[in-house]
């Protein structure tokens, strides 16, 4: 079960996201060339309203990229994959391959609710350290994800 998410930025155009459960933990860079935050909240959004059963969320570094992989086995419960990829796919690759040349650095099992749980309580922290200006001024080409991020922190969503 997800234990900690944590979306740090750590400089104009970079963050840093950790992701760990009970016996794993996996941190690693972001660039500015994709927006997985708004990415992800989307994802989540779309598991909830049962408008998807997988979703695959990248997360661009330069060079190469991680690739969440969100997979609902059932009503309540995830399977939770992160891979890592030396090099860019397209993303409609991405989006229908989930090995290919990438390396499987984390994997998890938990529920719908407990995972964004996590990844709120890690976005509340975020904005606990900044204001939604300095996050645009620091994230530069993406505004925060306020209106979806709204939507998931919803406390009936998963009810």
């Amino acid at each position: 079960m997800t234990k900690l998410f944590d979306y740090n930025l750590t400089g104009t155009g970079w963050a840093e996201v950790t992701l760990s459960d009970e016996t794993q933990s996996v941190t690693f860079e972001v660039s500015y060339l994709s927006d997985p935050l708004s990415e992800l909240y989307e994802g989540l959004y779309r598991l909830t309203q049962n408008q998807s059963d997988k979703e695959i969320i990248v997360f661009a570094d330069e060079p190469g990229e991680h690739s969440l992989i969100i997979a609902k086995q059932d009503y309540l419960n995830l399977e939770i994959e992160l891979y890592k990829n030396d090099e860019w796919e397209e993303l409609s690759t991405a989006m229908t391959s989930t090995k290919g040349n990438k390396e499987l650095i984390y994997s998890d099992k938990d529920t719908l609710q407990n995972f964004i749980s996590k990844i709120c309580d890690g976005t509340d922290n975020l904005l606990k350290r900044l204001t939604l200006s300095e996050y645009k001024k620091l994230w530069s080409q993406y505004d925060f994800p306020i209106e979806i991020y709204g939507k998931i922190r919803q406390p009936k969503l998963l009810t």
